[in-house]
């Protein structure tokens, strides 16, 4: 390479002998007809005048306080970005050697390169240690290469961009012929990276590691650490094994025991395979869930690994190897409940963090949408259309009415049980109740709600049936009347007892959100406020009419998801204030008159008034007479009646 001195006086000429005066602000631009030989001659200037130091703003932030790097010792501006001293240079070379343009990235992580430069087979060098080992690696962005160099000690090649790596794959084998290629590409939301990394690695027969967060390995080092992100690399770098079918003989097969065919079976599918906690349902892992296998199709692709090396099978002997491969591979853990799926990783609710797919997440299902990254300016009315159409019209129109079921989306997706509450969603029929439901369950994930009846959390024996999920739906209860003592005791956080068919019984905690969701109001005969204290009542009173309702609306939301999941994290930030939205909703006049509609005895006592002085009705008995009706043991039992008689519903 030229010495930074000889590179400036080759270009002199070209820049009109103009000095870089340190107070001086200028605005940076490769005059057109030059192009990038003009580019060249600025980069030269500005590396001259640069000074090396360690402790740079930038490389801080990123980890790497004491690299020694390159900085700007006056302010420029290029691109419409201000460009300060102190802020890093990172010089761009050809295959040659020839420096052909800079990269100027600020404190803040703004970058920008000079305009007409070369970028295209242009790249920084960091130089191995030395390493013994013949291998390059190409990253995307400078603070990544950095952190495969610090983690490795070798040779890294920096291509600015992912769209670089194809030609830069070519300028690697041609200047280090016989090393083996390494794309560290970074792990982007929309794939882009990654494809492009493939279609660099398909070309020229390199490899690719990708990070195990979204992002670059700068980010995986910030977030898990030197030693973790060390690992994660050399795990990358490891070959995928072979298939032990592909190099076995028949012979070899043959002789082995039961047990040792199953342990190869698990080797050909690379340890995806797991079995359901009583032992008989086998699952493979697949894109990010584990999925059921049918037991005849399995059995058919154990019996095509037989005839792959021509060793002979029966079914007795292919049903026998199952069998004991069940009780090799590991066991289904329950899937972690605050994480929610989507086609391209899972979000942790708690954190707010979206990250890649994980076997020991042991999630059944995903939301087939993919999680996308929020943009400037997005709000639920703009940038998920059919939510806000249903939430809209479900609170009808009501902006206290859309924060109040927001409160209880969020309620659910961060599964707050603790709050002592549970939802009920009341109204006529096609009002937008089940889309509720639905939406709940995306956020909760499918795998960690259930349906059930209230018959379900009063009983034992079936209350093992909600072990272990975090949405608990009822749905049309309103039939139902009793104490809700089994619905009390879950909701108020009191371990319950659970009675499983063939085990010992034991007592748990349920962590779930109940959401009863009916026509009309459940009837509850508790008059200790036990159930009033938790019940929250959100009544959608608009029946939309047939021509209007929309049988994708429920898909159309499901694509929305990711938006809708930001904005009520965000939304409600402190999540405090979407309980005490929720307990204001309890008192509300609409949920009062709700109970009123549903139970006599409640809407009685709303007409009845307290009196300073004892002039008022007789507390009375329970025995029935004619002045039953004007005491106030009785009237309730009176007034029931003529409800009754003028055929007025009670429930």
């Amino acid at each position: 390479m030229w010495d930074i001195s000889e590179a400036a006086d080759r270009i002199h000429g070209l820049t009109h002998g103009l000095s870089i005066a340190n107070s001086e602000v200028r605005t940076l631009t490769a005059d057109t007809d030059s192009g990038k030989d003009a580019a060249a001659a600025l980069a030269a200037r500005l590396l001259q005048a640069s000074r090396e130091s360690a402790g740079n703003t930038y490389l801080t932030h990123k980890g790497f306080p004491e690299h020694i790097c390159h900085e700007l010792t006056s302010a420029h501006k290029i691109g419409g970005v201000m460009f300060r001293p102190g802020d890093l240079i990172v010089p761009l070379y050809n295959a040659d050697g020839e420096l052909v343009n800079i990269q100027l990235i600020s404190g803040n992580g703004s970058k920008c390169f000079l305009k007409g430069g070369q970028v295209k087979e242009a790249y920084h060098l960091i130089e191995g240690g030395g390493s013994s080992i013949r291998r390059i690696w190409i990253a995307e962005g400078y603070a990544t290469a950095l952190t495969i160099h610090h983690l490795t000690g070798e040779t890294v090649m920096v291509a600015f961009s992912s769209v670089n790596f194809l030609s830069l794959t070519s300028v690697a084998h041609n200047k280090y012929p016989g090393y083996q290629l390494i794309i560290a590409a970074d792990r982007d939301l929309n794939g882009s990276g990654q494809e492009r990394a493939e279609t660099a690695a398909k070309a020229c027969q390199c490899d690719i590691v990708l990070p195990p967060v979204f992002g670059d390995w700068n980010d995986a080092l910030t977030q898990y650490g030197e030693e973790s992100t060390r690992k994660a690399i050399l795990e990358a770098l490891k070959p995928h094994n072979a298939s032990p079918f592909d190099t076995m003989s028949e012979a070899e097969f043959t002789a082995m025991s039961v047990s040792e065919k199953a342990q190869r079976v698990r080797e050909h599918y690379r340890d995806a395979l797991a079995v359901d906690p009583n032992g008989h349902l086998l699952s493979r892992y697949e894109s990010g869930a584990w999925k059921v296998i049918s037991q005849s199709d399995f059995a058919r692709d154990v019996a095509a690994l037989f005839q792959r090396l021509g060793a002979p099978f029966s079914s007795g002997k292919i049903a026998s190897l199952v069998e004991t491969l069940k009780l090799i591979v590991p066991q289904q853990q329950n899937p972690a409940r605050h994480l929610i799926g989507f086609r391209n990783g899972v979000l942790d609710t708690r954190t707010g963090l979206f990250s890649p797919h994980c076997k020991e997440n042991w999630l059944r299902t995903l939301c087939e949408v993919d999680f996308t990254p929020p943009v400037k300016g997005e709000t639920l009315e703009t940038h998920a259309p059919a939510f806000w159409r249903w939430l809209d019209r479900a609170a009808g129109h009501k902006p206290a009415k859309r924060d109040i079921i927001l409160a209880a989306l969020f309620m659910v997706l961060a599964n707050r049980y603790d709050w002592q509450l549970f939802l009920e969603v009341t109204g006529p029929g096609g009002s937008g109740k089940s889309i509720l439901a639905e939406i709940a369950t995306m956020l909760a994930g499918e795998d960690n709600a259930t349906s059930a009846t209230i018959e379900t959390l009063e009983s034992p024996r079936e209350r093992a049936a909600l072990i272990g999920f975090s949405l608990i739906r009822l749905p049309d209860q309103e039939k139902w009347s009793g104490d809700g003592a089994g619905l009390k005791a879950i909701t108020g956080g009191d371990a319950v007892s659970v009675d499983p068919k063939y085990q010992n019984a034991y007592s748990t905690h349920i962590p779930a959100v109940i959401l009863a969701v009916n026509n009309n109001p459940m009837r509850f005969t508790d008059r200790s406020g036990g159930v009033s204290r938790r019940r929250v009542i959100l009544h959608f009173p608009e029946q939309i009419a047939p021509e209007e309702r929309d049988p994708q609306l429920k898909d159309k939301i499901a694509r929305e998801l990711a938006v809708i999941v930001r904005q009520l994290m965000q939304r409600f930030s402190d999540p405090m204030s979407a309980r005490t939205l929720l307990q204001s909703q309890q008192n509300s006049d609409e949920a009062l008159t709700i109970k009123r509609d549903a139970d006599p005895a409640f809407d009685f006592c709303g007409y009845l008034e307290a009196l300073p002085d004892t002039n008022g009705m007789l507390w009375g008995t329970p025995i029935l007479s004619r002045a039953s009706h004007v005491r106030t043991f009785t009237m309730p039992i009176s007034y029931t009646w003529r409800l009754m008689a003028i055929k007025i519903p009670s429930a």
